[in-house]
């Protein structure tokens, strides 16, 4: 069964005199989720799925909605609401339904019953306030934690029953924030990032983490839709190196992997042996630091903007796939102009005039990127074309841990390259949702003209004339101060193997495995 809400997009919800989302309380493979649905052979009850995965989980990051907790995150944790990954459709997880005034303003959640937490406690509307409490404090690190903080208050009824009143209207990013929230427990949740004590709602229990090397989820037999989960246990592989993560799909080891490159990925295209799933959206963007020399020059900014060769690092690392854009926003969102997307063409001769003209030849720039195959591989095709116009890029490879610090605290250095699984998102959302544009950013914008012009962006009726003019003008500033260059918006590439199915991946890149299986 399918579940879908009605009406069909949140921003039409917002502009109708009387706002109700009604979310069918059907279960099962929800079409937020593209599905790997083909499979041979019979499916196995209660069977093992083998899951390669390049990067290991990171609990401590749960709320920052990192690519490297996808493969599991939301098969432990739930959030209230998924979104259609077409339609931006609202679906029922732990939310049958979310009530929003005529204003924007107030938001009555009620809650699916029978739910429990992995101990057994029963979960309750108390829980809910928590995980907004919670996500509201910075130390939480959430992308969309300026939503909750945007909330006057947050009321219990009962419970299954609660209302959020807010300073402001919250237009579309409070359904991205109810979809990419997990809820968490307020007793145990000490302990999830240290990862003693990870205890969700979802079908599976995280257990037997090895950092470094893997950890297990095991069904819950407690799980308020039981029925769905045919898996007994999952078994989570780190496997950083990408011909090791081919090896353990070639030979049986595994049967799903994540973070190939599509490029790595192209051997399996057409394979009828495996399946090819776009997991998800991720942009890759250049920042850097405008209080740092050489990058407290504008001109310098613009010259790396000109120096990029996008096209090749689309074709050489991800195998022609994905869009490439000057700005942060998803290409062919509404109110993005066609020629602010294509702002910063590949042109290193002007580039290279611009690096004369600001004095800042051989300028030496240190670029801090997370240990990911991916990121590391656009490092060497961006440090050849910084070289080329005269800089002298070096790079900074940084533990994730360390990098997400750095991130988060705003504090990079003078360059770096990162990685934001964002790329669904609105624009209204995007500018307080990924850390290199949201207040306390690494590359130190947060002037008042930027800040004004997100809070018109922010503020303004979704789908209206005037968020349509707040996007441009916004652009334009971005392409003017270029403090981030977007390099590539690619797909995330997961492959299972043919004996694999109703593998489901959301909107987000998350993988949602309640309905797999494998098969004999």
């Amino acid at each position: 069964m399918r579940a879908r809400a009605r009406p069909s997009r949140p921003r039409r919800r917002l502009r109708t005199l009387v706002t109700i989302v009604a979310l069918v309380a059907t279960v099962g493979a929800c079409t937020s989720a593209r599905n790997l649905q083909s499979s041979r052979g019979e499916r196995i009850e209660g069977g093992t799925l083998t899951y390669a995965i390049a990067l290991d989980a990171r609990p401590a990051g749960l709320f920052q909605t990192l690519a490297r907790n996808n493969p599991w995150v939301e098969n432990v944790f739930q959030p209230l609401i998924r979104l259609d990954a077409r339609t931006r459709a609202v679906e029922p997880v732990l939310a049958t339904a979310v009530d929003v005034s005529p204003d924007g303003r107030t938001v009555r959640i009620s809650l699916r019953e029978g739910v429990t937490f992995h101990d057994g406690r029963t979960f309750t509307a108390e829980d809910v306030k928590f995980t907004f409490e919670t996500t509201a404090g910075k130390a939480a690190g959430s992308n969309l934690g300026n939503v909750p903080r945007s909330f006057a208050s947050v009321r219990v009824e009962d419970p299954t029953h609660l209302t959020v009143t807010a300073k402001a209207p919250l237009g579309d990013a409070l359904f991205d924030y109810l979809n990419q929230t997990p809820i968490v427990d307020p007793n145990t949740y000490a302990g999830v990032a240290d990862g003693s004590r990870i205890v969700g709602t979802g079908p599976f229990r995280f257990t037997h983490w090895q950092p470094g090397a893997g950890f297990t989820l095991e069904r819950y037999d407690g799980y308020w839709n039981r029925d769905a989960v045919h898996l007994q246990r999952i078994e989570f592989v780190v496997t950083a190196d990408a011909t090791a993560l081919l090896s353990a799909l070639r030979s049986g080891r595994a049967q799903l992997a994540w973070g190939l490159t599509p490029s790595d990925a192209r051997p399996y295209f057409g394979d009828e042996r495996y399946q090819i799933l776009d997991a998800g959206g991720t942009v890759y963007p250049l920042g850097l630091d405008t209080t740092v020399a050489p990058f407290d020059d504008r001109r310098v900014r613009q010259a790396v903007g000109f120096a990029l060769d996008r096209q090749r690092i689309r074709d050489q690392v991800f195998a022609g796939t994905g869009a490439v854009s000057s700005l942060p926003f998803p290409v062919g969102a509404r109110g993005v102009p066609q020629a602010q997307v294509d702002h910063f063409t590949y042109d290193p001769d002007l580039a290279r005039r611009m690096i004369t003209e600001a004095g800042a030849e051989g300028a030496r720039v240190p670029i801090s990127y997370g240990a990911n195959p991916t990121v590391r591989a656009i490092f060497e095709i961006v440090a050849n074309n910084l070289r080329a116009i005269g800089l002298d890029p070096v790079g900074v490879t940084l533990d994730q841990p360390t990098f997400q610090t750095g991130q988060n605290q705003g504090e990079l250095g003078p360059a770096w390259l990162s990685l934001h699984s964002q790329i669904p998102l609105a624009p209204s959302t995007i500018i307080d949702s990924i850390p290199v544009l949201r207040e306390g950013n690494p590359s130190k914008a947060d002037s008042p003209r930027f800040e004004a012009l997100k809070k018109a962006l922010r503020t303004a009726p979704p789908g209206s004339p005037q968020a349509d003019a707040a996007v441009v003008a916004l652009g334009a500033y971005l392409n003017d101060e270029a403090f981030l260059h977007p390099v590539v918006q690619a797909p995330e590439i997961l492959v299972a193997s043919i004996k694999t199915g109703d593998v489901a991946v959301t909107m987000r890149g998350v993988t949602l495995l309640e309905n797999a299986y494998v098969t004999g």
